[in-house]
């Protein structure tokens, strides 16, 4: 008995070996059919690999960082307030330290100011930029203003706009009443060959 059900048990097994001789073609030419047809993508895959080039690109991935847009560098800035009226301009370096530089001359009309400031990447193309300077009295530093702003970089690495928002303290830490002040802000980036954006046109 014992010897009768290996043997059928080998026939068995020799069955389902060749049952899976002649159907493992068509299983891999299944598969082949599913992922590649010859040398072209199938378009279920293509969907996957080139959403671009089908027009299928949401909003998520338009807004995924590219490495070649960066705040560094140099800037034209201009400031307005908040009623859209000139308050800034000047010249921006952006450092890879984290750091940056303005020389700004107000509404053209307050001389050449430097101040300081550090900048963090807070998202895809968007920063955020602390900088300070002293006020003066005629001669007499008097207190220092905080200037906080968040830029977003356009996807071409040319532009950025933000916001911005001002508060003055004394020398001892106050702040000092009435001196809050905010807008908007642009930039263009200056480089090495086309023509040199500043001062005007805005």
């Amino acid at each position: 008995m014992r010897i009768a059900m290996l043997k059928n048990l080998r026939l068995a097994g020799l069955a389902l070996i060749a049952v899976s001789f002649v159907a493992a073609p068509f299983y891999r030419a299944e598969c082949g059919t599913v992922a590649h047809s010859g040398n072209t993508v199938s378009p279920q895959v293509k969907s996957l690999q080139e959403p671009a080039a089908l027009g299928e690109v949401d909003s998520d991935q338009a807004d995924l960082p590219n490495p070649n847009v960066t705040v560094l560098g140099l800037w034209k800035k201009v400031y307005f307030d908040q009623y859209g009226v000139l308050n800034d301009i000047g010249l921006a370096q952006f450092n890879a330290g984290g750091t940056e530089l303005l020389n700004d001359v107000g509404a053209f009309n307050a001389g050449t100011n430097f101040c300081i400031g550090a900048w963090k990447k807070i998202g895809p193309r968007s920063y955020d930029l602390v900088h300070t300077f002293y006020l003066f009295d005629g001669t007499t530093a008097i207190g220092v203003s905080i200037e906080k702003s968040q830029l977003t970089v356009s996807r071409d690495g040319n532009h950025f706009t933000g916001t911005w928002n001002q508060d003055n303290y004394d020398l001892s830490g106050n702040l000092i009443a009435n001196t809050h002040y905010y807008g908007t802000i642009t930039g263009t980036r200056i480089v090495p060959g086309p023509d040199y954006p500043f001062p005007l046109p805005l």
